[in-house]
């Protein structure tokens, strides 16, 4: 199973910010994207989840084709679940019953053993009775990629899910990202701190001036950047 972009172009206001980008991504394989702020970024991961449509190019989910021009009701779920720097977690339901809108039970239940060993690990256990107001932004953060992690997903796109994270809580994502990796899963990842994920990508990109550059290997980057 495989996840592509086939050269993606995207204009704002006569602008290029995405001008032929391509790559494949392959179930239990890490791509990690960089890039200055305002580059584009959000902007293919909208494409790649069918959000947003671009100026031309093809979007290809597994055996399905679709072209990138056209906006549709179509739902990318659960071929892939998209992490917004926003987060999107419904302000009216508690932390566990914003996990639970992923998961084949209701809502009132209590949380699987799988998943609550996951919240354990994650820190978020004793959160779940909370909203997300009263949370910090690190802790919505991580019932944010909880939600993605337990979730059905072959891909998982992720726009700098360790932005509000202190070094522990970005060990232990990196971890759990590693172990979906081992069960097949996929996942881009974008982010200004190569250094935190390079041991766990098997392929890295720069999105700069519209266009996608390979960085080649991870490690030498992150080697790089330090």
């Amino acid at each position: 199973m495989t996840l592509s972009a086939r050269k993606i172009n995207k204009s704002i206001g006569g602008k290029a910010i995405l001008t032929d980008c391509s790559f494949d991504l392959k179930e239990g394989e890490c791509l990690i994207l960089r890039g200055p702020s305002g580059g584009g970024k959000s902007t293919l991961l909208r494409i790649l989840s069918l959000l947003e449509a671009a100026d031309s190019g093809a979007i290809i989910h597994g055996n399905t084709q679709w072209d990138a021009a056209f906006s549709r009701k179509v739902s990318a779920y659960p071929f892939l679940t998209l992490v917004f720097q926003q987060l999107f977690l419904w302000p009216n339901l508690t932390n566990a019953q914003n996990i639970s809108l992923v998961l084949d039970h209701k809502p009132s239940h209590t949380l699987p053993s799988v998943v609550e060993d996951m919240l354990g690990r994650l820190s978020i256990q004793g959160l779940m009775q909370k909203y997300p107001h009263e949370c910090s932004l690190g802790e919505r953060q991580r019932v944010a990629l909880a939600r993605a992690l337990v979730s059905p997903a072959k891909f998982l796109l992720l726009d700098e899910p360790s932005s509000a994270l202190d070094s522990a809580n970005k060990s232990v994502l990196v971890k759990e990202l590693k172990e979906a990796l081992e069960r097949g899963r996929g996942a881009l990842v974008v982010t200004h701190d190569f250094s935190v994920y390079s041991s766990i990508a098997t392929q890295s990109f720069e999105l700069e001036n519209s266009r996608l550059r390979d960085l080649g290997n991870p490690a030498d980057t992150s080697e790089a950047d330090t």
